[in-house]
Order: structure tokens, then C-alpha cells, then sequence
């Protein structure tokens, strides 16, 4: 009886030095955990209704890429909520900020946007983190207004990091994404005066 609680013991100590080895994972995510500025205005309302995402970032783990035909998935590197709840946030977020509109959502979680003055729909084709080089984004998207007029257009924007590790790279990104939404803001703007 004996020798079996000492195989037990032995047996989860084993198992606790086996998780000491492994590095606590850090969490990361696009918002900077200051509180947003609420935007004042009513007009206009936006919602993002659609988010497309490529099976390679569409995944817990921060992936950067190391050299041109190679990625590094970090296990030990993860966003703390996925992308695809992360990316319209920021996106509407800083948009309601640059339209100085308090009416912008991200429909496809918050269950808001059938009745917005304009739907935008995301299709991120890239995402990346580069090692030493920075973020990358290429964004499609396509917003209609509720008369029926659309723009489309293609984002391609990119931003140097401050430093390689990855909380530099996360900023990068999400720089990125800012000046995605300032784009998309132009052409609301536009459809607003009757510009095509």
C-alpha cells in the first residue's frame, strides 16, 4: 500500500516539473485597454456585418513570419479573444471616431446594423507580422449605404514596429488597421456628399 502512494507521489511530481518547462503563455490583443473617447454625433450609423478571415491568422496563436516562405505559429503567444471578434472592434471603433459618430458597430456579435445608414462588409486577405520588419495589412471591403450606393475598395497598408518582440508587432498591426479605417471613413464621407 505504501510503495503504491509513493509511485503516486513521484508520479505527480513528475507531471508538475513536466508544466514547470512549459512557458505560461502570453495573451495579446488589438485594443490598447484605454478607454475609447465616445463620439458625440448621431449620424451617421455604420455596421460592420461581415468579417472574412484567411485559415492562417484565423487561429489563437500569434503567427509571424520569419522570412518570405516561412511562419512561425507561437504557441505561447495567443490573442486573448479571436481576431475575427477583434478586428470589427477596432475597425468600428476607430471609425466611430473619425466620423464622430457614437453609431458604430460591429454587427455580426453585437446583433445591431439592419437599420444603419451604411453596412460594411471586411474579406482580410493578409495580416501579417513580420520579424524585424513591422505589420502588413491587405483588406478588402465594400460598404453600401441605405439608398443603395456603394464604394468598394482595397486597403494595403504598412507600418514599421519599435523593436521585434511581439507587443511591438501587435502595435504595428493594429496602426495598420487604423489607417485601414481611415480609408473606409473617406468613403463614407464621399458617399455622404454624393461623391462616387
Amino acid at each position: 500500500m505504501r510503495h503504491g502512494k509513493w509511485v503516486l507521489a513521484l508520479g505527480a511530481l513528475a507531471l508538475l516539473g513536466g508544466c514547470a518547462g512549459t512557458p505560461a503563455p502570453s495573451y495579446f490583443t488589438l485594443d490598447t485597454g484605454m478607454p475609447a473617447r465616445p463620439a458625440a454625433g448621431l449620424t451617421p450609423s455604420l455596421a460592420i456585418t461581415r468579417i472574412a478571415l484567411p485559415e492562417l491568422i484565423d487561429r489563437p496563436q500569434l503567427v509571424v513570419r520569419s522570412a518570405d516562405n516561412e511562419v512561425r505559429i507561437h504557441e505561447s503567444l495567443r490573442w486573448a479573444e479571436p481576431l475575427r471578434r477583434q478586428i470589427p472592434l477596432l475597425l468600428a471603433d476607430e471609425l466611430g471616431r473619425q466620423l464622430g459618430s457614437g453609431r458604430v458597430v460591429a454587427a455580426p456579435l453585437d446583433g445591431a446594423g439592419g437599420d444603419a445608414d451604411f453596412r460594411l462588409r471586411l474579406d482580410v486577405q493578409r495580416l501579417v507580422a513580420r520579424s524585424g520588419g513591422g505589420a502588413e495589412v491587405d483588406m478588402l471591403w465594400h460598404l453600401e449605404s441605405r439608398q443603395g450606393k456603394t464604394a468598394s475598395g482595397r486597403s494595403m497598408v504598412s507600418e514599421a514596429a519599435d523593436g521585434s518582440d511581439p507587443a511591438a508587432l501587435v502595435a504595428a498591426q493594429r496602426r495598420a488597421l487604423i489607417r485601414v479605417a481611415a480609408e473606409i471613413a473617406g468613403s463614407v464621407r464621399a458617399l455622404q456628399a454624393g461623391k462616387p
